[in-house]
C-alpha cells in the first residue's frame, strides 16, 4: 500500500509539472495576517510591508468579506483550552466595530477558524459543553476521561441581526456523527471500519483532561458545491460535511444533496481513525486549515493543507486533487477501502520550514501559494517550483495563526447612498508599489461585465456609460471629491462621491452603482484596475 502510494505521488506530480507554469511573480493584491492574544490584525502589501492595521483586540482568526467588512476571532477568556476565541466581531476599514458577538458560554465557545459566506452570513466551530457523564453515555470509554467537561466540535453558521446579536439559521454537531464498539448497551455501537462516515468516538485512544476530542482548527467552504471542510488536529485528519442540508437532515444520516445528512462525506490523512489502515498509512499529522482551491485558480477544485509534522522536524503544503465526480459526489476508493486521493498531487517544503502548531497554506490566483508557518511568525509566498517570491517576518514573540489573500484595493465606507442627501467615502489601499501614483475612481450605472480593456491590458471591471465618462472627465468637480488622488507612500488615499438632496432622482431607487479605480504610472498609463466596489441607492 505505501508503494502505491510513492508511486502515485511521483506520477501526479509528474503530471501537475507538465500542466504547471513555473511563475515567478507575486500575486497582486494584500495579505492578512492576525498576531494569536489581544492584538491589531495586519494587511501587507507584496512587499511585505504593514499598510493598514485594525485595532488590537482580535485573535487567531480573521478574513475579509465579501463586502469588504473585516471578519475576527475576538480576545476572551472563558474556557481555559487552546485556540479558543470567544467571540465574532465584523469591522469596518476604519476601525469601527459593527457586529461583536460573544460566543463565550455557558454550553457554546467560538474557538480557532471563521469562514465568510457569500450570503453575508459567517461559519464558526464551536466546542460543545457536554459532561463526562455525557461522553460515557454515547459509549466513549471512561478510561480516557478526566475532569468535568467533554467539548465535541459543531459548527453554527450566524446571521447577524444587531451590533451583538444574531441567529443560528444552520447547525452541525459531531456527537450526531459517532460511532463506538466499546460498549454494545450504549448507542452508536458497531463496527467502526464498517462505517467510514461517522467519527469513533474512542480515537485517538488517549485520556483527555480537559475535553478537548476534536480540536478543529480550520474551515472552509465550497459555494460550487456547497460543501465544507474541516481539519480534526487530534484525529489527523480532514473532512468534507454537506452544507445542503437543513439543520434536521445535518443532524441525521439522510437527506441533503447527496442523500447523506450530516455524515462524513470524504475524510483523509489517517486511515486508521475509520479502522483502514495502520500508522504506516498516516499521512497528516497535526494539519491546520483545509482549503478549496476558487474556480479559476490553477488547481481549482482541489484542497490544499498546512501539514504541521510532515515529518517530526519539518511541515509541508500539499495540495489534493478530490475524488469528486461530475455531480460532485465523494466516494470511497472500493479497491484501496480508503479515502483517496492515495498521496499529495503537490508537495512544498525546505530545509528550516517547521512549525508543530498553528500554520496555513491558501492557493493564489496566479498559482502561487502563499504560506503562513505560525511558530516561525512568518509569511511567505512560492512559486509552483517551490521559488520564494515573498517573505515578511512578524517581529515579536506571539504566533501568527493564519494569512488570507486579499484581492481587494477599496473599500467603501457604506453599501448604500441616499436619494435624501448622502455621500460614500472610497479608501483606496494598493500598496508601496504604487506610491506617489494617481488614482482615479470610476463609477457605472451598467454593471461590471463584461467590463473594458484599457491600455496597456489592464482589464477595468466595470462596463462605461454616462456616469463613467462623467467621473472620467469632472474629476475633483462637484459630487466627486478628490477621485483624482494621489497615493501615499503605501499606496493609500481617499475618495468620497457627495449627493445632496435632488440630485438623484427617486426613480434610481435600489438600482446598483459598481465603482473602481484605476492607478497611473509616473507617464499617466494605465497600470492596475481595482475590484469594483458596490453601492446601491436607497431611498
Amino acid at each position: 500500500m505505501n508503494l502505491h502510494r510513492a508511486a502515485t505521488r511521483a506520477a501526479l506530480a509528474l503530471a501537475f509539472a507538465a500542466t504547471q507554469g513555473h511563475l515567478g511573480a507575486q500575486a497582486p493584491g494584500l495579505r492578512l495576517f492576525q498576531p494569536i492574544g489581544n492584538f491589531a490584525t495586519q494587511l501587507l502589501d507584496a512587499s511585505g510591508t504593514v499598510v493598514h492595521q485594525w485595532p488590537g483586540g482580535g485573535n487567531l482568526t480573521a478574513h475579509v468579506a465579501a463586502d469588504g467588512s473585516l471578519l475576527r476571532g475576538r480576545q476572551a477568556t472563558a474556557i481555559p483550552v487552546p485556540g479558543q476565541t470567544g467571540g465574532v466581531q465584523r469591522i469596518d476599514f476604519d476601525g469601527t466595530v459593527r457586529w461583536d458577538y460573544p460566543l463565550s458560554g455557558p454550553n457554546l465557545f467560538g474557538h480557532h477558524d471563521l469562514e465568510p459566506m457569500p450570503n453575508g452570513n459567517v461559519l464558526v466551530i464551536v466546542w460543545e459543553r457536554y459532561t463526562v457523564a455525557d461522553a460515557v453515555a454515547q459509549g466513549r470509554d471512561p478510561s480516557l476521561l478526566t475532569g468535568t467537561d467533554w467539548l465535541p466540535d459543531g459548527l453554527i453558521e450566524l446571521q447577524q441581526t444587531g451590533p451583538n446579536s444574531a441567529v443560528v439559521v444552520w447547525e452541525w454537531h459531531l456527537i450526531d456523527h459517532v460511532v463506538q464498539d466499546y460498549d454494545a448497551t450504549k448507542p452508536n455501537f458497531g463496527v467502526v471500519a464498517d462505517h467510514p462516515e461517522l467519527l469513533d468516538i474512542n480515537y485517538p485512544p488517549v485520556v483527555l483532561t480537559d475535553g478537548d476530542y476534536n480540536h478543529a482548527n480550520g474551515i472552509d467552504y465550497d459555494p460550487v458545491h456547497d460543501l465544507i471542510a474541516i481539519s480534526a488536529r487530534a484525529q489527523n485528519e480532514v473532512y468534507i460535511i454537506d452544507h445542503a442540508t437543513t439543520t434536521a437532515e445535518a443532524a441525521g444520516h439522510t437527506g441533503g444533496a447527496r442523500g447523506r445528512g450530516g455524515d462524513i462525506l470524504w475524510r483523509w490523512g489517517n486511515p486508521a481513525a475509520y479502522g483502514a489502515g495502520t500508522a504506516q498509512d498516516q499521512q497528516l499529522d497535526g494539519q491546520h486549515d483545509p482549503r478549496f482551491v476558487p474556480p479559476g485558480y490553477p488547481g481549482a477544485g482541489h484542497l490544499t493543507v498546512f501539514n504541521n509534522r510532515h515529518t517530526p522536524t519539518s511541515s509541508a503544503v500539499y495540495e489534493l486533487a478530490l475524488p469528486m465526480d461530475a455531480a460532485g459526489n465523494l466516494a470511497i476508493d472500493p479497491v484501496l477501502g480508503t479515502y483517496g486521493p492515495p498521496a499529495p498531487l503537490w508537495t512544498f517544503t525546505e530545509p528550516g520550514f517547521f512549525s508543530n502548531v498553528t500554520s496555513s497554506a491558501e492557493r493564489l490566483p496566479n498559482g502561487n501559494t502563499l504560506i503562513c508557518s505560525g511558530t516561525q511568525n512568518r509569511v511567505f509566498e512560492v512559486t509552483p517550483a517551490g521559488q520564494t517570491v515573498m517573505s515578511y517576518s512578524h517581529p515579536g514573540s506571539n504566533l501568527l495563526f493564519q494569512a488570507n489573500y486579499v484581492d481587494r484595493s477599496m473599500w467603501a465606507d457604506r453599501a448604500s447612498l441616499s436619494v435624501a442627501g448622502d455621500q460614500v467615502r472610497f479608501d483606496h489601499l494598493t500598496g508601496t508599489a504604487h506610491a506617489n501614483r494617481y488614482a482615479l475612481l470610476l463609477g457605472t450605472l451598467s454593471g461590471r461585465s463584461p467590463g473594458v480593456a484599457l491600455p496597456g491590458g489592464t482589464a477595468l471591471p466595470l462596463n462605461v456609460d454616462a456616469l463613467t465618462d462623467a467621473m472620467a472627465t469632472q474629476w475633483n468637480t462637484g459630487v466627486f471629491v478628490d477621485t483624482l488622488c494621489l497615493l501615499d507612500a503605501a499606496g493609500a488615499g481617499a475618495s468620497a462621491v457627495l449627493a445632496p438632496p435632488g440630485v438623484i432622482p427617486p426613480a434610481l431607487v435600489g438600482v446598483t452603482l459598481d465603482f473602481a479605480h484605476v492607478v497611473f504610472d509616473a507617464g499617466l498609463q494605465p497600470v492596475r484596475a481595482g475590484t469594483a466596489v458596490s453601492v446601491t441607492i436607497s431611498p
